[in-house]
């Protein structure tokens, strides 16, 4: 039995799908070391809703210091980059993500490629893909 609870996450994503969501194509890959990533043969691209934010990313670096050696703080910028995927669109995923697989934002101008570095599934049933952008060959 569900709750209210969980039958307002329901409508609360369904709308947040239907005023923010783009569709991307799930691009499975097998992920090995020292060798250049390729298409994984046992699990198929798949289109998939979901909500993408990209946005700017500020990390400060951490260490040891003596007096004086060392004044203020380094700092990295980047760019920080998520797809997030709904209970219900995950249920109807054939084949869940997986780190190294890619992602490509048909919608978008230039159809931009980002490699999947982490997959985070809450215990709601969805999913929050980290990625990083990858560059295309020329």
């Amino acid at each position: 039995m569900t709750s209210p609870f969980d039958a307002f996450d329901t409508l609360l994503c369904g709308a947040m799908a239907d005023r923010f969501g783009e569709v991307a194509v799930h691009r499975p890959r097998v992920l090995e070391q020292y060798a250049e990533r390729r298409a994984d043969q046992d699990r198929h691209a798949q289109a998939m809703t979901g909500i993408f934010s990209a946005g700017p990313a500020d990390t400060r670096l951490k260490g040891s210091a003596r007096s004086g050696d060392f004044s203020g703080t380094t700092r990295l910028a980047g760019l920080s980059a998520e797809f997030w995927i709904a209970a219900d669109m995950v249920a109807a995923l054939a084949d869940r993500p997986r780190k190294g697989d890619t992602l490509v934002l048909t919608a978008r101008a230039g159809q931009p490629v980002y490699a999947i570095t982490m997959v985070a599934p809450s215990d709601m049933g969805d999913l929050n893909l980290i990625l990083v952008r990858e560059d295309q060959p020329q």
